[in-house]
């Protein structure tokens, strides 16, 4: 897991090397003006747009993913975000192939996501966004880059 501002994002950018396509949608797209819904980038990677109300932790679930990397940025507003290492976790749900997520029961860690910062999510990371900061709700409008691991692309 990576947590970080947006300013820092380029320096990430070797990690993979689709992250270059998100950083530069990211600096070039006027985000706030983004409506909800998916957009297709190259190679692969989807965009996903959402607008949402923050949650309490016991209406929601930990998930992590095996054929996708998270970006998640905050576009307005601020959430929570649970976070555990998957081999700390017992899966509650097998993996769903299409859905591309396996359920996680384990006790969470949680960080502030707010505009102008990002997560990346890999495949070890058990994650649980959108969650309700000291029991208030907030609304939410985010991106999440959904961007092919790099098992994936060897496949």
């Amino acid at each position: 897991m990576i947590y970080d501002s947006l300013d820092n994002f380029q320096a990430y950018v070797k990690i993979n090397p689709l992250f270059q396509i998100v950083f530069q949608f990211v600096k070039s797209e006027n985000m706030a003006a983004l409506k909800k819904g998916k957009i297709s980038l190259a190679d692969g990677i989807q965009a996903i747009v959402d607008e949402y109300e923050t949650k309490d932790l016991t209406d929601t679930f930990i998930e992590c993913h095996k054929k996708y990397i998270d970006i998640q940025v905050i576009i307005e507003g601020v959430e929570q975000i649970g976070i555990c290492p998957k081999n700390e976790a017992e899966i509650i749900t097998a993996y769903d192939q299409e859905k591309d997520y396996e359920k996680l029961a384990c006790k969470v860690d949680l960080l502030t996501l707010k505009r102008g910062f990002f997560a990346i999510f890999f495949p070890q990371d058990g994650h649980v966004p959108g969650l309700k900061i000291n029991n208030e709700t907030s609304k939410v409008k985010k991106i999440v880059f959904k961007v092919p691991s790099l098992q994936t692309q060897k496949l």
